[in-house]
């Protein structure tokens, strides 16, 4: 319910925003959500806008929901996905190349730190995540790194060979860019660490 109000509440704040901007008016938006993979049309006229925002939150959410899960710490809404092993680009922006996961790698865990009041995905932040086994033992653990997608998260890849119950549980630091507000103190927030736990976590070995 709360994640279907939030959906809402963006949506219709992406709709008043793009009445007020004249010439940036919606023209289409066809996007089905299926199993975590999602097929797209144009958004608006213009190229770009806010639809784009809306409908990246909601695969966000919906795969949360699909293929994770999600808690509240603090400042903080958190959520996991989990997912088979991913390749991507990285290196230097003007010369990108490919890398494929590797063959001992079997998934690919995303975390996505929320503001708890505006839903928004935080920035700049640093962190890591580790997997438990149901014995405490550490099995993987890796950076996490920020990702350019459907939506923007946190992740990486991790060698879990066995199906099992695990826990995920990922650090995180306070993200390092300045903060508007008052001198009094409004905006002195996402000031200190902070880490959450997600316990039973079933992952399976075929990377699910």
């Amino acid at each position: 319910m709360r994640r279907a109000l939030f959906t809402t509440l963006v949506a219709l704040a992406a709709l008043a925003l793009a009445a007020g901007c004249g010439e940036r008016q919606v023209v289409s938006s066809e996007r089905e959500v299926t199993g975590g993979e999602t097929t797209a049309g144009e958004t608006t006229a213009g190229g770009g806008g806010y639809q784009g925002i809306v409908d990246s939150y909601a695969v966000a959410d919906a795969e949360i929901e699909e293929e994770g899960g999600e808690k509240t710490v603090g400042d903080y809404r958190i959520g996991y996905i989990v997912e088979p092993a991913e390749g991507w680009w990285e290196g230097d922006p003007q010369n990108l190349q490919w890398r494929d996961p590797s063959p001992d790698e079997t998934h690919h865990l995303e975390i996505l730190p929320f503001d708890r009041r505006t839903g928004l995905l935080i920035p700049e932040m640093e962190g890591r995540l580790y997997v438990i086994d149901q014995n405490g033992e550490v099995v993987d653990e890796q950076p996490l790194r920020f990702y350019y997608a459907e939506f923007y998260h946190y992740a990486n890849n991790f060698s879990i060979p066995e199906s099992g119950t695990y826990t995920l549980r990922a650090e995180l630091e306070p993200p390092d860019f300045r903060r508007h507000g008052e001198e009094s103190g409004e905006g002195r927030v996402f000031t200190e660490p902070v880490v959450v736990e997600f316990e039973n976590v079933r992952i399976t070995s075929e990377g699910g």
